[in-house]
């Protein structure tokens, strides 16, 4: 199956500016993507929204978006981290989707502003969302939020940190998670993998960009680390189901459709899809399309289902 005609269309006008000079100066050129504006269509659904700061271990302040659906109290909750390869990325990108789920999924959504390369390197952006899944937990009965009903949530960098959190809080006895939801996750550091072989140039997120974000967030001697690289952890048992949805047209594609089998290996539940036509990120870069919603739609049931 062709790129989608509507994200090749927008792989045209891309393709057709100049190419990206990584040669700059790395935080140069983050504050650069982070300018980039971020178009938020309206919001119609009845979700109220509260803006909150938590304190992280070592005394700063992580900003969090909550987001509660009417419906009775106290409420499921998903902590959702947002994609932009560690170095980009915001609560605003975040927005549509956390609002959408909350009202489809009918849980509590708290949206994690989690600090970002290359300023603050690994581990410093999964501190940030672990501590607040922590507090989360912690403060789950102020918050008017049920601990017992908890999942994680992220697409990109945030499904890597989402999936990252999930291992952390098994092995530290931290939150009993009941689900986690990643879109597009990156799993692993190999660049060698086929889909990141087809999908080298020309899919918006290229090869030579992913490898760049990789050495804004972690050292080399990090990289097969299970937190950073969670398709190389020794023990995926006990993890909480997942959903794992990818692309076709994605270079992380592959990585993210080999963890989903090992997940499913080592013994926990799993529904995976490949979305046939898509590229990175096509649910954040074009939220209204009719793919994008029918995969928030897709996430939103999946969650409902594992926090009953």
């Amino acid at each position: 199956m062709a790129v989608n005609p509507d994200f090749q269309a927008i792989l045209d006008r891309v393709n057709a500016l100049p190419p990206t000079d990584f040669s700059r100066p790395p935080v140069e050129l983050a504050a650069e993507m982070r300018a980039a504006p971020v178009n938020i269509p309206p919001l119609s659904n009845p979700v109220s929204v509260e803006v909150r700061k938590v304190r992280g271990r070592d005394g700063h302040l992580i900003p969090i978006r909550i987001y509660r659906p009417k419906t009775e109290q106290p409420h499921p909750v998903l902590i959702s981290m947002h994609g932009g390869g560690w170095v980009r990325g915001s609560l605003d990108g975040d927005e549509f989707r956390s609002h959408f789920i909350a009202h489809e999924a009918g849980c509590a959504v708290v949206s994690v502003d989690y600090r970002l390369a290359p300023d603050h390197r690994y581990p410093a952006a999964l501190e940030d969302c672990y501590d607040v899944t922590e507090w989360v937990a912690d403060h789950a009965q102020v918050l008017g939020f049920d601990a017992a009903r908890m999942g994680v949530m992220g697409d990109s960098a945030g499904g890597n940190l989402a999936a990252a959190v999930a291992l952390k809080a098994r092995d530290e006895g931290g939150p009993a998670l009941s689900c986690q939801v990643l879109l597009y996750p990156i799993c692993d550091h190999d660049f060698d993998r086929p889909s990141y072989i087809e999908n080298a140039q020309g899919k918006l997120l290229t090869r030579e960009l992913m490898q760049w974000f990789w050495d804004q967030y972690a050292d080399d001697a990090d990289r097969d680390q299970q937190y950073l690289s969670p398709l190389r952890a020794k023990d995926l048992s006990g993890l909480p189901p997942a959903l794992i949805i990818t692309a076709q047209y994605d270079p992380l594609r592959d990585e993210g459709e080999l963890y989903a089998q090992k997940l499913l290996e080592a013994g926990n539940t799993v529904e995976a899809l490949r979305m046939d036509g898509l590229i990175h990120p096509f649910q954040t870069l074009a939220v209204l399309h009719a793919d994008s919603i029918a995969a928030m739609q897709l996430m939103s049931r999946f969650a409902s289902r594992q926090l009953v």
